[in-house]
């Protein structure tokens, strides 16, 4: 079995052959190769004989999952024949074709570099044919409630592990495997709300504001990605066998509120809602509204204080009484905010970042979603991958947040149609005949 999939962006129609042994890491020669570009530059890439078997739909999970397919490994990604339930959520571009509909803009980007295929786990020949990618893969990752993946299989988590030693399943869950709330309902909102991030957002005579986005979905599946690859590292130099790693969304949301709530044991205060400030400590740190737009301001130091008094023209203001000190600065805030935020409004964003920037003053236009497309310093880095989807068009998707030095970044494939590589997977892979996928289909298993 090939150790990760064809770098090309077209669909791959064959299973390469192995070309070199790591049987010290993995115990099995034939999952790793080393593939010759069409530039002929070798390339290796880190996770690039690890197989992982992908049961997740929605965020956290696939985005865990897309991290290791970056990194090299061969993802192949199992849904239901009918699809998962992010094909059919947006954004979609208008005139793509019927197609559209079964694949959104949040399915696009998840599940990129991956294998795809069907399976419906109702059937028992279907389920047999997962046991049977399972004997040969590396992680099995799935977020489903939890004893779910019981009832799909017939096998719980330990029996799947007592039957495959060398493979952990990464779960996914709410609240994690266990414990009072394990089986309530869970969305953002709640996610947001009982990690912690919602009370201390908004205005303080105001109610409080829910962040945007799923961030703790994505928060959730970093965590997922990294539990992996401390159960890879275990298996291969410490346990010798695989493990179960229990992420909880919720943990992974409270996680990121480190700073809050040790504080709060150790003053007894929660940090209040402070509207537009952000109040740590005696700092001035603030987001103002400038000629054509937004700019956050981060002034801690007495250094920044006296860079931010000559911007403005003002300093004779590092030695006033009211702000002489970070502490004065904090008690008069309200009259130091006077004197700074009719400055920001009188000039726009390029202006207060090139001075701020001069003096070593953190100050920070912020940015529109499509500003954030164009920046320079992304582009130079060349974040921003160019992404050809065969359904979709031409988008650019996020890259990856990390390089290593030893390898550079193989092209993205588009994320798989429905069951795009059934044909590769259950037959050339596994020695099931045309006929025999065509019953598989006929009967809905694939």
């Amino acid at each position: 079995m090939p150790g990760n999939p064809p770098t090309s962006a077209g669909t791959p129609n064959r299973i390469q052959k192995p070309m070199r042994p790591r049987e010290h890491l993995t115990g099995r020669a034939d999952w790793f190769q080393i593939r010759l570009g069409a530039d002929l530059f070798m390339r290796y890439n880190s996770l690039s004989d690890i197989r992982v078997v992908d049961l997740t739909h929605h965020i956290a999970g696939p985005y865990a999952t897309r991290m290791l397919a970056e990194m090299g490994a061969e993802v192949i990604k199992i849904e239901p024949p009918w699809g998962e339930g992010a094909r059919r959520r947006g954004p979609t571009r208008g005139g793509a074709g019927e197609e559209t509909v079964d694949r959104g803009g949040l399915f696009a980007f998840l599940n990129t570099n991956k294998f795809g295929v069907t399976l419906d786990l109702r059937h028992e020949r279907a389920r047999e044919m997962l046991l049977a990618m399972l004997e040969r893969a590396d992680l099995l990752f799935e977020n489903f409630a939890p004893g779910t993946l019981q009832k799909l299989v017939g096998l719980s988590p330990n029996d799947i592990l007592e039957r495959f030693p060398r493979l952990s399943i990464i779960s996914i869950s709410n609240f994690g495997q266990d414990g009072p709330d394990r089986d309530a309902p869970i969305n953002d909102l709640v996610l947001f709300a009982r990690g912690g991030w919602t009370y201390p957002v908004g205005e303080p005579t105001r109610e409080p504001l829910t962040p945007p986005g799923s961030l703790a979905q994505y928060i959730g599946g970093l965590f997922a990605a990294i539990g992996a690859m401390q159960a890879l590292y275990a298996r291969n130099f410490a346990l010798g066998r695989g493990q179960h790693v229990d992420v909880s969304l919720l943990e992974a949301t409270v996680a990121t509120m480190i700073y809050e709530t040790v504080a709060f044991q150790y003053s007894g205060v929660a940090r209040v809602r402070v509207g537009k400030r952000y109040l740590v400590g005696p700092y001035l740190i603030v987001t103002l509204a400038c000629r054509d737009g937004y700019a956050g301001l981060h002034c801690v130091t007495d250094k920044q204080f006296e860079g931010l008094c000559e911007m403005m023209g003002r300093p004779e203001l590092v030695r006033d009484e009211r702000f002489r000190t970070a502490l004065l600065r904090m008690v008069n805030n309200d009259a130091l905010l006077a004197i700074v935020e009719p400055f920001f409004r009188e000039h726009d964003r390029a202006f207060l970042y090139r001075e701020g920037h001069k003096r070593k003053l953190p100050l920070v236009p912020i940015p529109s979603i499509a500003e954030v497309l164009e920046w320079e310093q992304l582009k130079a880095r060349g974040y921003f991958e160019t992404l050809r989807d065969p359904v979709l068009g031409e988008i650019r998707i996020p890259g990856a947040p990390l390089r290593l030095s030893s390898h550079r970044p193989e092209p993205t494939r588009p994320a798989p149609r429905l069951g795009e590589h059934n044909g590769l997977i259950f037959g050339e892979r596994f020695g099931l005949d045309d006929a025999e996928l065509s019953r598989l289909r006929q009967a809905g298993m694939i």
